[in-house]
């Protein structure tokens, strides 16, 4: 009865946590769940559950869920407008060519990008950082670099970035604090992104992919804004709110976890 007890007892403690596991470094919470498997994670401040907790050899709970009630971050205040990412990737271009075509756009740009051939992309990616490319053709490459980025912020406004979120390591190391704006997609508000030109197969496959690309933010070293399904109501409202959240994004300190980099 006494092991049944505190079986029930880490289940439940498990269960009530769980819907954040993915949510480590959302920008309002101070808690996190992680795997205890996870082999980036052996850094001061990691501690397990209680002893007592775990005593019981038979416990999958125990063996699988760790609290970790702080990480190690250096703070950063950034004076200059920082870039924005959206995610999930899928949703970027669209969000961008809203926000600039709505009023109120003098503080935001797009982040415009050298086109390369194969050639000059190859050495480039030799000699200096690259945010991010892609292939645009055969023999041509668009290209990001730092200074595509910091142009934009030189002339005080957010550069609107069409990268993934897999870029932001090399931002931060290159002290580029980006502001990432998470948008949480569910089979309760696709509906409310039917008026957009998305490119997509089936809305059941689109949740799917926005669920997956949810736990890339697990590895993200920095805080990100998450909106839930019920802060906005449809396309313009939901752009009215991206806006919102960048502007109070810009004004918070950065935080960055120094072990990830």
């Amino acid at each position: 009865m006494s092991r049944a007890s505190v079986f029930i007892t880490q289940i439940l403690q498990f269960v009530s946590r769980v819907d954040n596991k993915y949510k480590r470094m959302n920008s309002s919470e101070r808690v996190r769940i992680v795997s205890s498997g996870n082999p980036t994670l052996p850094r001061p401040g990691f501690e397990t559950l209680r002893q007592d907790d775990c005593a019981d050899p038979y416990s999958d709970v125990s063996r699988s869920v760790n609290l970790v009630p702080y990480s190690l971050v250096s703070p950063q205040r950034v004076q200059r407008k920082r870039p924005v990412l959206i995610s999930p990737n899928s949703l970027a271009r669209t969000i961008i060519q809203k926000i600039l075509n709505m009023g109120g756009a003098m503080d935001f740009n797009i982040c415009k990008p050298d086109v390369l051939t194969k050639e000059e992309f190859l050495m480039r990616q030799r000699i200096e950082p690259i945010i991010s490319s892609r292939e645009k053709n055969t023999n041509t490459y668009e290209v990001v670099s730092p200074e595509n980025i910091e142009a934009v912020a030189a002339k005080g406004k957010h550069c609107l970035m069409e990268a993934d979120v897999s870029c932001v390591k090399d931002l931060l190391r290159r002290e580029i604090y980006p502001i990432i704006i998470h948008i949480k997609i569910c089979d309760k508000n696709i509906r409310k992104l039917r008026k957009l030109p998305l490119r997509v197969d089936s809305e059941e496959e689109f949740v799917r992919v926005c669920r997956s690309r949810e736990r890339e933010l697990e590895s993200v070293p920095c805080l990100y804004a998450c909106l839930e399904p019920e802060e906005w109501a449809g396309p313009d409202d939901l752009i009215r709110v991206v806006k919102d959240r960048i502007q109070e994004e810009q004004r918070k300190t950065v935080w960055v976890e120094q072990d990830l980099l």
